[in-house]
């Protein structure tokens, strides 16, 4: 290719300048006529609708809809976009569709208490299965009690009562005739033995304790009185009704050995044969004791006997009416075959554990086994003493009255009582006890936990319906994440015990059944965390079959704008807060645009909207107050509120424009600079967004190096701006690609930029300041440029446009408008234009102005006010074609010295070093392969 500067001898066709915009196309404008509407209290009765969020809606409806397993819906979206609030009136709808789901309990297993049993039933059923249950309990006693006191049933208690009498009357006659034999004489005196001689009266007890006060008898230790007859064990003996220790004189022996005498003990019998030598009263007092032992021994299996028979008797009596109560029951329940078989067993467990323990519930028998089980105490101790320890056999058979009460009773963990439709549940603290349950420890530290220190979590009672999660909640929990992978995996749940990893459980071994599930999960999160988890756990992520997204915009229409004041009238109904007239609404969709930053589409960001609503509505409301007269809420109210939104954010924008005002940050407003130019820049601070200028200079000169990015060589760049700036090394080089090799050095750099440069936006400035370098053209510096470049000129659209131009125009108002001031903005963001209506004023009175291009030469042409076209012939380069001539001549005229000084330089050095610069150029021989 020649090498030749430009020649102008041929015609050239002139070049198509920047667009200058009118005002009207710098923001869209809504026309509160067009909403057919007068206020937002008209669409009150108007649902909160899926707006322009069609195919997330799409998605949902078929999602919540499937049966099969692992469709779970995965929603994401930018928060505030509704899909909270969205995907739960979805789930509400098809909730409506489903039946009831069914309540669930644990019962007590009997056989093994550490496998509590669970039982489902028909939503509903659970409470009445719990009421039956109780009522049983408590009727039970009081029916047993009515047939005891059946004529026929008395009888044969009495009966019984009487042949142990008969038992007792016959080892005492035994006793009474040995005694006889041996010159003895015994006799019952107030409920103790009397043993004396035949000759005297009492002398000495069955203690073998002497009372001086008699002369000489011995009085034996004291039976434990029968008292009532009822006298029982622990075991099942049974009381007789209404017997006293006047109608039983029968003797009941102790049931130790203690109160009997024993070898060693002194024993005395008045009136025994004085002359009799030692061994003959040790005999006699032997076979005493061999004699009373041997009567006890009769006595207690008379006892025995009669309570077995008792116990017997009785439960044939409370057979009938268990059977009866269980199967009043379970009169009426419908659960599956499954459930009502573990019903059945668990009636059955709950009667015979009943039945075992009789003297339990049979009405007054703890206190007549209390009276038993310490009777015999009464002579060994002091009357209080004897008391106290009545007392407490008393407080422990109530204690286990009561162990078995609760033991047979129903533990309902999930009641759907009352509920037509399949449940709905929102979890927004999803720990391992609220999402799965656990087992809590009893109230009572002594004891260990049991079925009814089951609770369930989340899941249980989402089961049958849906669950709806945040992603966000979960990723601080390993624990629960890990569960609920499991959970999905297996579609089975078993309750646990969340305090086991903590230290020791009271819960011990016990291990509730395993709960099938059958639940639908939407799970909300981010984009981002949406694609992670795709990534990084795909066994977890094939759960989540259904993508729910959300768009962050969506397309503007009659429909949408509708759609949003119904949002609106219902926000304002809830809140209470004044209803919104036309104007208001329809500033409100601007403003909707705005935050797009799109004339024909929507923020998908719903929650700013509203909050934009309520501080209006407020700000009517306080007006309404100071005037007395309640009123709608208005445009300008919408105005006020979005001013001072931004007064309470804006602290850094104002004092980074004060830096600039008073001239510590040093940007030009006016005239012309070589190798200068202001670019535009947006600083986003998470609350706050604003634009700000930033002046970026560039110096070019001979070399081989190419274009060197200063921010990219101090590490204060990132990875898009670098790509932008080898863009434009790519676009300079087929530019000149006639000259080539270029014979260039140049530096780009952003003048007092000390917190870091990224986004490519500023490729055009930078490029424009180059060629204004080589060129030698200046540059207009009342014009702000923003744009990104591709390597055929093109010019490409940007983001934060509006707040760029906002930016830059507010300090050109600070210095003062004088009709030169404006923006040079892609031609491709014409319709990201939402601009504040104090720019669009400007625009309109002249005073400020904003360029669009398409391509880098119309921008090149405005900057320098060379807007003449190079033949085509001219330039043998396509991309030059449409760039200014003077502006492509003065730059190759520059390129050409450079190359001339770098040829000069290099003939200099010597021939020597020449060569070995050579050798360092040619590329590296690839080594042989083995």
């Amino acid at each position: 290719m020649s090498d030749m500067p430009l020649t102008s001898s041929e015609p050239r066709p002139s070049l198509l300048c920047a667009e200058l915009l009118h005002a009207w196309q710098l923001r869209l404008r809504i026309d509160p006529a067009q909403l057919d509407f007068a206020s937002t209290a008209e669409l009150v009765q108007e649902p909160f609708s899926w707006i322009g969020q069609q195919r997330a809606q799409e998605a949902a409806e078929f999602g919540l809809a499937m049966d099969p397993p692992d469709y779970h819906l995965f929603v994401l979206g930018e928060e505030g976009s509704g899909r909270t609030s969205l995907l739960r009136q979805a789930m509400q709808a098809e909730a409506l569709r489903r039946p009831a789901a069914q309540d669930i309990a644990f019962v007590h297993n009997f056989a093994v208490p550490e496998r509590p049993l669970a039982v489902r039933l028909p939503a509903g059923q659970g409470r009445s299965l719990r009421r039956r249950t109780e009522a049983m309990i408590d009727k039970l006693p009081e029916q047993l009690d009515k047939a005891v006191q059946q004529a026929q049933h008395r009888s044969q208690i009495e009966q019984l009562y009487n042949q142990a009498r008969q038992a007792e009357e016959a080892a005492f006659g035994s006793l009474h005739d040995w005694a006889q034999s041996a010159g003895l004489r015994i006799r019952r005196e107030e409920g103790q033995l009397v043993v004396d001689s035949q000759d005297s009266g009492p002398a000495a007890s069955s203690q073998g304790q002497t009372d001086p006060a008699d002369d000489g008898a011995a009085a034996l230790a004291p039976a434990a009185l029968p008292g009532s007859p009822a006298a029982a064990d622990l075991d099942g003996a049974m009381p007789a009704p209404n017997d006293s220790a006047e109608a039983d004189p029968a003797l009941l022996l102790p049931m130790d050995e203690e109160s009997l005498p024993h070898p060693g003990d002194d024993l005395d019998v008045e009136g025994a044969d004085s002359a009799a030598t030692p061994a003959t009263a040790e005999d006699l007092e032997y076979q005493l004791r061999l004699q009373l032992a041997q009567f006890r021994g009769q006595v207690r299996q008379a006892q025995i006997a009669r309570d077995a028979a008792l116990n017997l008797f009785y439960q044939s009596l409370a057979t009938p009416l268990w059977q009866a109560a269980s199967a009043q029951v379970l009169d009426g329940l419908t659960p599956s075959a499954e459930h009502a078989a573990t019903l059945q067993r668990w009636l059955s467990q709950m009667q015979a554990e009943w039945l075992k323990n009789m003297a339990l519930w049979v009405p007054g028998s703890i206190a007549q086994d209390a009276d038993a089980l310490l009777d015999q105490t009464d002579s060994i101790e002091g009357e209080g003493e004897s008391q106290d320890a009545r007392d407490d056999a008393r407080a422990m058979l109530e204690a286990k009255r009561k162990t078995l009460r609760a033991l047979s009773q129903l533990n309902l963990i999930v009641d759907h009582h009352g509920e037509a439709h399949a449940p709905v549940v929102l979890e927004d603290q999803p720990s391992l006890r609220n999402l799965f349950g656990t087992i809590d420890p009893p109230e009572d530290d002594e004891r260990r936990s049991d079925f009814s220190c089951i609770r369930a979590g989340s899941v249980l009672r989402a089961d049958g319906g849906f669950l709806m999660l945040h992603l966000r909640d979960l990723l601080g929990d390993e624990a629960s994440w890990q569960a609920l992978r499991r959970v999905l995996r297996t579609r089975q749940l078993r309750i646990e015990d969340v305090h086991a990893s903590q230290g020791p459980s009271s819960s011990g071994a016990m291990l509730p059944e395993l709960l099938p599930l059958n639940f639908k999960l939407v799970l909300v999160g981010s984009e981002e965390a949406y694609y992670q988890l795709q990534e990084s756990d795909p066994d977890m992520a094939r759960r989540f079959r259904v993508k729910v997204d959300f768009a962050e915009q969506f397309k503007a229409s009659t429909a949408t704008y509708r759609a949003t004041a119904a949002l609106m009238a219902q926000r304002c109904k809830l809140y209470q807060m004044p209803h919104c007239d036309a104007s208001a609404v329809a500033r409100l969709l601007e403003q909707s645009h705005r935050e797009a930053d799109d004339q024909q589409r929507q923020s998908g960001r719903l929650n700013q909207l509203e909050a934009l609503l309520l501080e209006s509505t407020q700000r009517a409301r306080q007006s309404s107050l100071q005037s007395g007269q309640e009123r709608l809420v208005q445009a300008a109210d919408v105005e006020a509120a979005l001013a001072a939104q931004r007064l309470r954010h804006n602290a850094m924008e104002q004092d980074l424009h004060a830096a600039i005002s008073e001239g510590e940050h040093v940007i030009a407003f006016a005239g012309s600079q070589v190798g200068q130019i202001n670019g535009l820049s947006q600083i986003d601070t998470g609350d706050h967004r604003f634009g700000l200028p930033a002046r970026i200079t560039a110096r070019t000169h001979a070399g081989q190096e190419g274009v060197m990015n200063i921010e990219r060589e101090v590490a204060m760049s990132g990875p898009i701006h670098d790509k932008g700036v080898l863009i434009l090394q790519g676009y300079l080089t087929a530019l000149f690609g006639h000259l080539a090799p270029l014979a260039l050095n140049a530096s780009v750099v952003f003048e007092q930029e000390y917190s870091g440069v990224e986004g490519d936006s500023a490729s055009c400035a930078e490029l424009y300041a180059l060629l204004s370098s080589l060129s030698g053209m200046p540059l207009r510096q009342s014009i702000a440029v923003t744009g990104a470049l591709n390597q055929h000129g093109e010019v490409l659209p940007v983001g934060g446009l509006n707040e760029k131009i906002e930016g830059w125009f507010d300090l050109c108002a600070e210095q003062g408008l004088d009709g030169s001031h404006g923006v040079l903005i892609p031609a491709r963001n014409q319709r990201h234009l939402m601009l504040a209506e104090r720019v669009v004023q400007a625009v309109e009175a002249g005073q400020f102005h904003v360029y669009t291009a398409e391509h880098v030469g119309q921008g090149l042409a405005l900057l320098t006010g060379h807007c003449d076209l190079p033949a085509s012939a001219a330039h043998p380069a396509e991309e030059a074609q449409r760039l200014p001539l003077a502006v492509l001549q003065a730059a190759e005229a520059t390129l050409l010295q450079y190359r001339l000084a770098c040829q000069r330089a290099d003939m200099a050095r010597p021939r020597a070093q020449r060569a070995s610069q050579r050798q360092l150029r040619k590329p590296a021989k690839r080594p042989p392969l083995d």
